[in-house]
């Protein structure tokens, strides 16, 4: 269990795929396209991803980053919700596969990578890092589904980790944010949310969304306010990253044990005569 008092960024899913439309011709199967599905007005979500960002590097926030993979586009106005509503101007699509990995499209935007960070692969398995974030400062996982608790390693890390308040950025809202805003606060986690740096592919789907988290017990900030509120925060200590910290060493005045009795220095002689005194008076009894 890692204990970390300090906030935690946690990056949902911000990859080159969801901000451009750019195709990726020869990487898909027949009959299916490959490319990016940007977010709505994903462009005004890049200057408040980087203000975040600057902010984390300056400070040494930690951070837990995901990644989608192989995931199938929605198709305008059929999303999981059933809406039947299309995105305004957007045009009909065939079925597109994004954040395919053998594409530039499945990585993460350049200013959402730290140079001090391990990748996560996907798999079965639970375990974590024991050294927590004493060696490096940013986690990337990577995502079976658009529920980032399907992935067993996270959802260890984000049920059992105790952490001051989870900071979440990225997308899409209508399914991952809001999945990881209402499984967070399940775990008595607490939630903060960035609200220019949450992107959405579906506006009336998103507008659910975040009807149904505005009304959770979350704390809600702009970038800026980000920054302004939580730009000084207490120094980390080593303890809050998973490292076991060491208890600074006090001098302390060294103190007899019970019952007995240390003769000062000064006092030696005079405590040499009473010792002699008394072996005289014992000998004189005795003769």
């Amino acid at each position: 269990m890692m204990h970390i008092h300090s906030p935690v960024l946690l990056d949902l899913n911000t990859q080159r795929d969801l901000f451009t439309s750019e195709l990726h011709p020869n990487t898909a199967p027949p009959g299916v396209e490959s490319g990016g599905y940007p977010l709505v007005h994903a462009e005004k979500l890049l200057d408040p991803l980087k203000r975040v960002y600057s902010w984390v590097q300056k400070l040494k926030i930690p951070v837990v980053s995901t990644r989608l993979r192989y995931l199938m586009a929605p198709l305008p106005g059929s999303g999981p919700g059933g809406s039947g509503v299309l995105r305004p101007a957007a045009p009909k699509m065939t079925p597109r596969l994004i954040c395919n990995p053998q594409t530039p499209g499945y990585q993460k935007l350049p200013s959402t990578l730290l140079r001090k960070r391990r990748e996560m692969p996907l798999d079965c398995g639970t375990d974590l890092p024991v050294d927590g974030f004493k060696t490096v400062q940013q986690y990337v996982f990577d995502l079976p589904s658009l529920n980032p608790f399907e992935c067993p390693r996270l959802d260890r890390l984000l049920s059992e980790s105790e952490v001051g308040v989870w900071i979440l950025v990225g997308a899409p809202l209508e399914w991952t944010v809001r999945t990881a805003v209402l499984g967070l606060l399940q775990r008595r986690q607490k939630v903060a949310v960035v609200s220019d740096a949450i992107g959405q592919w579906d506006p009336y789907e998103g507008d659910m969304a975040l009807r149904q988290i505005e009304s959770k017990n979350i704390t809600w900030y702009t970038a800026a306010q980000l920054i302004e509120k939580l730009g000084h925060p207490e120094p980390i200590r080593p303890s809050l990253l998973g490292i076991p910290a060491l208890r600074p060493r006090t001098p302390q005045a060294s103190i007899p044990a019970p019952g007995l009795v240390r003769p000062a220095r000064h006092n030696a002689p005079a405590a040499q005569k009473s010792v002699r005194a008394r072996s005289k008076q014992a000998s004189r009894q005795y003769r």
